[in-house]
């Protein structure tokens, strides 16, 4: 490119200085490239001195759209160039000229509109300068060819295709033929229903009907008697004369309409069927008329406990009185008779009475407190029940009571019936024969918390071995807790002391003690109550408001065996139950020093405020004993 500058700037020069023929540019295609240089002679004929700057050669012409630098100005297919510019293209019919312009090296005529495949549009589509010519869109089947119409064929007519030459439906007639073309001939009785026939000697008038592809009066007939069909039948002017709907059983309502209900004399009444009455040993329970005297049944009279509706009202065994038949004493009291139909009144007695497979009360032969042939007596089969008897010999001989046995058919001794081995109870007696009293006998204990220590307490106050609800004992060769036994009273501090260590244990602390009686509850129990500990209430535990006998007046308080006032207890929960803490006796605690023995819970003789579970004041010395003053033991 630089050097075809150079050329460029000498071929000027040489213009201005009169040397043109100096220079020939010929036709040397591209003038961006330097391929082609031809040497040029001087005008002397020498060397030509612009030989070394002479552009490419390059030989103008007319330009032309044909994609080169024809007049070698470096542009391709510019300025005036042939026809470029010209109107181009039709102008007939849809089509629209355009001008030819020079695209890529070619004419094209832009802008026009070209002519198209011609189409039954009312325009000249092919520019052809005839519009629809052709016929476009003709010749194709068209139109119904079912019955009697005629398909035809397509044409373009007036710019739209168009059926020509096709038959189409008409309305149906009667003529045996598919006039509307739908595929069925004379439907819907075409012409039919207009009145026929009639006169002096017809007086039923018939009806136009169409039939086999012809019209034909139907029904015409002559006069007969009147019947219930809503119609005048006998040519009278009036029309079904004679029948009463409202009444009529065979036209009860409308014409046509028979009152037959099952197994019941049928009547009419105010145009609906009624039952006038019921065939024998039927009956209408339902009250609806419409399904007869629907219930058979055979009647008998008043109704029984039979397991069959006597009465005929279509329920079985209703408002039957009862019997006062089933057995009211002991196991058998408050039973009532049930009626079960065929069976009749059946008495179901509780599973305690001795009944035999019929359910009849028979004989008891259990061994369980309770009249089981509800005949008025206890185990009246067991007379020798609670006579006394006796087990064991020599040093172990034991008095007792025939009782009831486990399996409760069979009297057996209660006495004990101890053998070397036998476990020992805290009794006075030799329960094991080992030649040894109430050694290493159980005592009842409660496991307690004290300040988060477990400590075990007795649970019931302590007694001598051998008392029991009613005497308070005289054996002193340990202490023993056990239930329903009176307390051991008129001890002396030492010798609750010494009691409780042959039991194994010790006097209990005031500490165990007052938590053993506040329970464990978050809200400390002020009195030993099972409930509302807080609260004092009479007749609770055994203190001067306790009354033993209600007939005389004022309070006839007193000692009573441990653990009988249910109530009286403070709950631990799943430990068990400790009695007695408030009122019955007064109870020793371990010295709070030597001979200041203090006496805890209060006493039967005591009122509700000194048998409170934190009453502390009371003490006494090694020697006092009293009526009203015991003692209970604890282990660690």
């Amino acid at each position: 490119m630089k050097s075809f500058t150079i050329v460029m700037a000498l071929c000027a020069l040489a213009a201005l200085s009169g040397c043109r023929e100096r220079l020939l540019c010929v036709d040397c295609g591209d003038p961006a490239t330097t391929d082609s240089m031809v040497p040029i002679e001087g005008a002397d004929g020498g060397e030509d001195p612009f030989a070394d700057a002479r552009p490419p050669t390059c030989i103008p012409t007319a330009e032309i759209c044909n994609g080169k630098d024809d007049n070698c100005n470096g542009i391709i297919d510019d300025g005036l160039i042939a026809d470029v510019g010209a109107v181009c293209g039709s102008a007939v019919g849809i089509c629209r000229q355009g001008v030819l312009a020079c695209t890529d090296g070619k004419l094209i005529c832009d802008g026009q509109v070209a002519a198209m495949a011609e189409s039954c549009n009312g325009l000249d589509d092919d520019c052809d300068g005839t519009i629809d010519n052709g016929n476009p869109g003709a010749g194709i089947l068209c139109g119904n060819g079912t019955g009697e119409c005629v398909q035809g064929t397509t044409a373009c007519v007036n710019g739209a295709v168009a059926c020509q030459g096709a038959l189409g439906p008409s309305p149906e007639s009667c003529d045996g033929a598919d006039n509307n073309c739908d595929g069925q001939i004379d439907e819907g009785d075409p012409g039919a229903g207009a009145q026929c026939g009639g006169g002096p000697e017809v007086c039923v008038p018939g009806v136009i009907r169409c039939a086999g592809g012809q019209l034909s009066c139907v029904g015409a007939g002559p006069a007969i008697p009147e019947l219930c069909n809503e119609v005048d039948d006998n040519c009278n002017g009036q029309v079904d004369e004679g029948f009463n709907t409202a009444i009529d059983p065979n036209n009860c309502g409308k014409c046509g309409k028979v009152c037959a209900l099952t197994f019941a004399r049928s009547a009419c009444g105010a145009g609906a069927c009624q039952i006038e009455r019921c065939t024998t040993d039927h009956w209408d329970v339902d009250r609806d008329a419409s399904n007869g005297c629907e219930y058979a049944c055979s009647l008998r009279g008043v109704e029984l406990c039979n397991g069959v509706d006597d009465d005929c009202d279509g329920v079985i065994d209703n408002g039957v009185a009862a019997p006062d038949n089933c057995a009211k004493l002991g196991e058998c009291a408050g039973t009532k008779p049930n009626c079960e139909g065929k069976g009749g009144w059946v008495c179901h007695y509780a599973a305690m009475v001795s009944t035999n497979a019929q359910g009849q009360i028979i004989p008891e032969t259990n061994c369980d407190d309770r009249d089981n042939d509800c005949n008025g007596r206890t185990d009246d089969f067991f007379p020798n029940r609670n006579k006394g008897c006796t087990s064991g010999a020599g040093a172990c001989v034991a008095e007792g009571k025939q009782v009831c046995n486990p399996a409760r058919d069979a009297l057996v001794c209660n006495a004990p019936t101890p053998s070397p081995g036998s476990v020992e109870l805290c009794n006075g007696i030799d329960d094991d024969c080992d030649g040894k009293t109430d050694n290493g006998a159980e005592d009842a204990w409660v496991a307690i918390s004290v300040n988060g220590v477990t400590k075990q307490i007795y649970q019931y106050e302590a007694s001598h071995p051998d008392a029991n609800a009613s005497s308070i004992g005289a054996l002193t060769n340990r202490a023993c807790s056990a239930p329903t036994r009176m307390p051991w009273i008129n001890v002396t501090y030492t010798e609750a002391q010494t009691a409780c260590t042959d039991a194994g244990a010790r006097l209990c602390t005031e500490l165990e003690w007052q938590a053993a009686c506040e329970s464990s509850k978050p809200l400390a129990c002020v009195w030993s109550f099972q409930n509302s500990c807080t609260t004092y209430q009479p007749n609770i535990c055994a203190d001067n408001k306790h009354d033993l006998d209600l007939a005389l007046p004022g309070y006839q308080n007193g000692l009573v065996a441990t653990g009988s006032m249910a109530s009286c207890n403070t709950d631990w929960g799943a430990a068990g139950k400790i009695y007695d803490l408030s009122g019955n006796v007064k109870e020793w605690a371990a010295a709070r020093s030597p001979g200041i023995n203090p006496l805890r819970g209060g006493a039967y003789n005591n009122p509700p405020g000194g048998a409170t579970c934190d009453l502390k004041f009371v003490v006494a010395d090694d020697t006092f004993l009293f009526g009203d003053v015991g003692f209970r033991c604890c282990r660690d």
